[in-house]
């Protein structure tokens, strides 16, 4: 994480911003404001220690950290205490609370004040943009590599052709389902020259899953910028790559599109694809 040892206190503090925005809280009990916490399962300590760093450098305290068992998962909590901190926090987002939680309903949430990431929008610094949307994808983002394959059928001068095809896709998701901040993230992605789009889900309470970038194009430039900023680990959400770490995921991906590897195969036969598909699914788990 030397990445953030050359920024500014004012930079430092708009990352910590997006930290909490993304997978930390500010607790509020009636008029108290505060800790400001960040809580993970404790195989992704690095993040905890790039909160502590961060933390460390701009108000020069030691956090409270907790370890306990939630669901037979072994969680770490770290916390920041301070009414002082959290107003520093509220004036960069006039609100760190990002869904109606139980208590509000929709329209008591919507009609309060929302978070937002206006003040990294704001800023001309290109490279803290970066970091941003870096630093949002560490904490709430996940890259799902696969070489598919589908069986298809195309019609040509009458005649119905069948086939197969491997296609090599990679997408971005950062998870957020508030309307604000997605459309302020899709602003920011479309600052950095990458093309985003918003994910619908009706299950969730807006209607909104989060932000989706599937082109190779802006995925290629994403991963250029060095992917997350810890060592974060990926969730048992991805069989395939639980525990391994997103960075090496990116790493693979960046092989994968450098190396002038074809990202597309048609094949006659099932077998003669699936046979392919297993040479090619190798690529993406070395080391």
């Amino acid at each position: 994480m030397k990445e953030l040892d050359n920024l500014s206190k004012k930079e430092l503090l708009q990352l910590l911003s997006i930290i909490v925005l993304s997978d930390g809280t500010i607790a509020k009990k009636k008029q108290y404001l505060g800790p400001i916490k960040l809580e993970t399962v404790y195989y992704n300590k690095c993040q905890h220690s790039m909160f502590k760093q961060i933390c460390k450098k701009l108000f020069n305290k030691e956090l409270h950290e907790y370890i306990y068992l939630c669901n037979n998962k072994k969680i770490i909590s770290s916390r920041l205490y301070g009414k002082k901190y959290v107003k520093e926090l509220l004036r960069l987002s006039p609100s760190y609370q990002t869904s109606p939680g139980p208590i509000l309903s929709k329209k008591e949430f919507l009609d309060s004040a929302q978070p937002s990431i206006k003040h990294i929008l704001e800023n001309k610094n290109i490279k803290l943009k970066r970091l941003a949307l870096r630093t949002y994808f560490d904490f709430d983002g996940s890259i799902v590599p696969s070489f598919y394959m589908k069986y298809k059928k195309d019609k040509k001068n009458g005649k119905i052709y069948s086939y197969y095809q491997i296609q090599f896709e990679c997408p971005v998701y950062i998870s957020e389902t508030n309307p604000y901040l997605i459309k302020e993230l899709v602003v920011l992605c479309k600052n950095l020259g990458l093309n985003a789009v918003i994910k619908k889900d009706k299950r969730n309470w807006s209607g909104i899953e989060g932000l989706r970038i599937s082109e190779l194009k802006s995925i290629k430039k994403f991963i250029s910028w060095g992917g997350p900023i810890s060592g974060v680990k990926i969730s048992l959400k991805s069989h395939r790559f639980f525990g391994k770490t997103k960075k090496l995921i990116c790493n693979r991906i960046n092989y994968i599109l450098n190396k002038g590897i074809p990202l597309s195969y048609y094949f006659k036969d099932e077998k003669g694809a699936l046979e392919k598909k297993k040479e090619l699914d190798k690529l993406l788990f070395l080391k």
